[in-house]
């Protein structure tokens, strides 16, 4: 680069080089249509603000908070009993005797620069500034969606899970690890083969294969109604189109016979059909996420970013839920969770060289809350890549 006449390169692509530093802004206090650079700056500061109050659908449902590296939940049913009272008898005291489970949280911090030269900020649009900021929060949503379903589909057996900086394992949903029993529930008990990461057993989704995953999700007490939860299933469009077809009693893919009808949500297009619906349809969304309709006790969201071959259910309880299945740690001061807007410690404006970070990690709190399943004939679960 020594030989290169700087002034030589066309100022898109000096404003638009991914590299490196370059010039200060000197005096420059205003965009080529006249917005002034502080108004830029001080906007893009309450943007980030908004953003850190309401996070994607997809984090704020199958998620709650935490600034802690751990957490600490019972590892089994309490095993107080009443006693029968008497006329002159004291009652025993009750003491619950349940163990705990120690579960770690990850913390890591990504960055990203922005830059821009004094030529280019000169002959910019403040929407083309604009547009490098929204950017920006597209790239943050994409790193906490990925981290997110990373945590859900994951499968982390013993001697193969990451620990955090304390050496606590990083848990997933339960996955068959020797000598890790899930707790009993209404009777219900379970042993260490039980895994919530399913093969289909065939190439194609059949009612069977969903009625299973979300029975895998409520045996152990979520997403049940008494609870007040609801199951979520997060399926592929292709997936979806398979699941629209199914109704009760009537045979689908792999001679599966479903207990259920699928039921459109309220926002689905005008239909004919010869039957009528008893009870409520899905609604058009559930805290800001799209829902396409329900079978059984489940809605259902249809997205492309869920892997193709891949369905996931998820009992949530709700945005920000302890009940809900995974913990996003921050850090604990409160000036440093969320996406942050910093000014590099050059140039003249912050605009000019501006750093975005976040620190936060994701793990799974409740292992009992989702279940994931890959549609293939046979085999072992593998777990997707989410790139």
């Amino acid at each position: 680069m020594s030989g290169l006449s700087i002034a030589g390169f066309p100022h898109s692509v000096i404003g638009a080089d991914r590299r490196g530093f370059n010039v200060a802004a000197d005096n420059l206090r205003f965009t080529a249509d006249g917005v002034n650079l502080d108004v830029l700056w001080n906007e893009f500061q309450g943007v980030l603000s908004e953003w850190n109050r309401s996070r994607s659908a997809f984090a704020a449902l199958f998620t709650s908070n935490t600034i802690d590296p751990f957490f600490d939940l019972p590892a089994g049913e309490s095993d107080i009993e009443f006693d029968l009272q008497s006329e002159f008898g004291v009652p025993t005291a009750g003491r619950p005797n349940v163990d705990v489970i120690r579960g770690g949280l990850p913390l890591v911090w990504r960055d990203k620069s922005s830059r821009f030269t004094r030529a280019y900020l000169r002959d910019a649009s403040a929407e083309q500034v604009r547009g490098q900021h929204a950017a920006m929060l597209e790239a943050d949503n994409r790193r906490v969606f990925r981290e997110v379903m990373a945590a859900l589909t994951t499968r982390s057996e013993v001697g193969n899970r990451p620990i955090n900086e304390n050496g606590q394992q990083i848990y997933d949903l339960w996955d068959g690890s020797t000598g890790e029993v899930p707790p009993s529930y209404a009777g219900r008990t379970f042993n260490s083969s039980h895994s919530h990461y399913l093969v289909s057993g065939a190439n194609q989704i059949d009612s069977k294969d969903v009625e299973d995953l979300i029975a895998t999700v409520q045996e152990h007490g979520y997403g049940v109604a008494a609870s007040g939860e609801r199951i979520m299933l997060l399926v592929n469009p292709f997936q979806a189109d398979a699941i629209q077809t199914w109704r009760a009693n009537s045979p689908n893919a792999n001679g599966a016979v479903a207990k259920y009808d699928y039921i459109p949500s309220v926002s689905a297009p005008a239909y004919l059909t010869e039957a009528s619906i008893v009870g409520d349809a899905a609604p058009a969304a559930f805290n800001n996420l799209p829902i396409m309709g329900s079978y059984g006790d489940a809605w259902i969201h249809k997205s492309p970013f869920v892997p193709l071959g891949y369905v996931i259910a998820v009992a949530t309880s709700g945005a920000g839920s302890a009940r809900n299945p995974l913990l996003i740690r921050e850090h604990r001061t409160p000036g440093e969770r969320g996406l942050i807007l910093r000014r590099s410690q050059g140039g003249a404006h912050p605009l000019v060289e501006s750093i975005y970070e976040r620190g936060m990690g994701v793990g799974v709190r409740h292992r009992g809350a989702a279940a994931v399943m890959q549609v293939k004939p046979s085999g072992s679960y593998e777990s997707p890549i989410w790139t």
